[in-house]
């Protein structure tokens, strides 16, 4: 929604002329949008701020800025919304002719009237010895009231306003400098206020330094969008080191914490996330704008830790599960990372709200008879919402596993979904898999990641049971698409007594398995290919898998 907002402020700024003093909507008496600075007066080589200010209005949704400014003598080193908006990475600079354009929208889609509400902070450095003058050339404003206008479209009002008066800093030399010189350049040493960097590697290394994630990503992304140019080689590899250290920090959602023990919940603050995830998008944009290749941080997404303490549960039966305010209930959160060792689950954050680590101790009244290594990974797997029961209370243990749902427990356990593209390509999976089919999102998945092949008449047999070397090939694979193989799961050793009765397409896969401990003989070292295998069994196998990837 608010995208969709700050796109339809886009289109109204762009396409209406800039006038001041328009009858679309009055805003509050006396409303005008100023600049003002703490620091009128200045040396050459220090940097000041200049802010950029809403006064008196009653409902000021988005602003368009457009400001002029002395580029002889000023250079912008930085540029950051107010707390209240975001310029979500929309704004230009005009190093050459002076000009900064610099688009608004609150954050905020309720009116909200304020005395006086900082809109932007502009950091600017002197360079020359001279009266500088910055002033707003132009600005246009809407509320936050959608209306169609005359040509039938969606549209904001717009709002009539005052504008300040122009800013003038007067820019004097440093002690023992000469006019038009630089500090250096005269022989003298003097130390700004505040520090500023001399080029793109102290400025690099200022970034690094800033303790506040956010702050350091503000630095990042007005030091990229101010550059006039692509920068060299040498400059590349010091931002891209920069920027990895900033998205990392900055991808680490701080989360506060309610209650104690087991009732526990981690707190992730909406205002928190949505900041963080705009600052994130806008670096990779503007890293790419300026042709620098950063794979690595393409695949940042944001992420927060949540450690815990047992209080006598079993960590095995733990999970993640956030509070779904509309329907009362605690949701189970899929593809977290459980760090067992270090007590500590890290999920990737997609949603702000209450989170709390809760564990799923479900038994089923026809599972006390089986052998306990079963018992317990069917518990395991029903804690980790990987498989369920036939019933409420049963499991049906004995009965024997589909290839479609053989298909769902290895995709829900492996979360193999995450790897495939959104949405698809389109079609049936296989002539005998319909798309409505309840089977048939895994069944999709596993054919696009090249993990399930199905037979030569071009069906997959999604009703027939999966037999052991079947279940083997597809686990094989899937950790392959995963990129997850041991180097000692080559297979060397004792061969099954039955390797004979092995289909040749399964024999590495089996030899893989059996290396990786995944599998074992049964009696008389018998792997018996062709065999189904059960719903105990299929847990054991699905349970040694996991363990191995922890």
């Amino acid at each position: 929604m608010k995208k969709w907002m700050f796109a339809l402020c886009l289109i109204l700024f762009s396409s209406t002329a800039f006038t001041i003093g328009s009858t679309d909507v009055r805003a509050a008496e006396g409303s005008q949008i100023t600049l003002s600075s703490h620091s009128n007066s200045v040396r050459i080589g220090d940097t000041f701020k200049l802010q950029v200010t809403g006064e008196r209005f009653n409902d000021l949704f988005g602003v368009e800025v457009a400001l002029t400014y002395d580029a002889q003598a000023l250079q912008v080193m930085e540029v950051g919304a107010g707390e209240a908006y975001d310029s979500y990475d929309a704004y230009t600079i005009d190093a050459k002719a002076g000009k900064l354009y610099l688009p608004l929208v609150s954050k905020e889609l309720q009116p909200s009237s304020q005395a006086s509400v900082r809109l932007a902070e502009i950091t600017f450095k002197a360079l020359q010895e001279k009266d500088a003058l910055v002033k707003i050339e132009h600005v246009k404003a809407v509320s936050s009231e959608r209306i169609t206008n005359a040509q039938g479209y969606k549209d904001l009002k717009s709002l009539t306003f005052g504008l300040g008066e122009a800013v003038t800093v007067k820019i004097s030399k440093q002690d023992g400098q000469t006019p038009g010189g630089t500090p250096e350049q005269n022989g003298s040493n003097p130390t700004p206020t505040p520090p500023v960097s001399k080029n793109i590697s102290d400025q690099m290394k200022a970034i690094v330094e800033e303790k506040d994630p956010v702050r350091a990503a503000e630095m990042l992304q007005a030091l990229l969008n101010g550059m006039t140019s692509e920068p060299a080689a040498a400059d590349k590899e010091a931002l891209l080191k920069a920027a990895a250290s900033t998205a990392e920090r900055l991808s680490q959602i701080p989360v506060s914490l309610e209650g104690t023990g087991t009732d526990t919940s981690y707190v992730i603050a909406e205002g928190v996330l949505r900041q963080r995830d705009a600052l994130l998008q806008s670096v990779k944009a503007a890293l790419t704008k300026r042709n620098i290749l950063a794979p690595q941080l393409s695949q940042e997404q944001l992420k927060a830790v949540m450690a815990y303490t047992l209080d006598g549960r079993d960590a095995n039966k733990l999970g993640v599960y956030r509070y779904n305010e509309s329907a009362g209930t605690w949701e189970y959160v899929r593809g977290v990372v459980h760090q067992i060792d270090a007590s500590t689950f890290t999920i990737g954050v997609k949603q702000a709200g209450k989170y709390r680590i809760k564990e799923y101790a479900k038994t089923y009244e026809d599972t006390s008879h089986i052998y306990a290594k079963a018992r317990y990974a069917i518990e395991v797997l029903t804690a980790r919402h990987i498989v369920q029961g036939t019933s409420e209370t049963l499991f049906s243990p004995a009965r024997l596993v589909t290839r479609a749902e053989f298909s769902s427990i290895i995709v829900s356990a492996l979360g193999l979904d995450q790897l495939t593209a959104q949405g698809g390509a389109p079609g049936s999976a296989y002539a005998d898999v319909a798309a409505d089919a309840w089977y048939y999102p895994s069944i999709k998945t596993l054919r696009q990641l090249h993990i399930i092949n199905g037979f030569g008449d071009g069906n997959f047999r999604p009703n027939d049971p999966v037999t052991r070397e079947q279940m083997v090939v597809i686990a094989m694979n899937a950790l392959q698409a995963l990129k997850w193989m041991p180097e000692s799961s080559g297979g060397a050793g004792e061969k099954f007594a039955d390797d004979e009765a092995i289909s040749g397409w399964a024999k590495d896969a089996v030899n893989q398995a059996r290396g990786m401990n995944l599998v074992s003989g049964s009696g008389q070292n018998r792997f018996v290919p062709k065999q189904s295998s059960n719903r105990a069994d299929t847990a054991v196998f699905i349970w040694n898998m996991l363990q191995q990837l922890n």
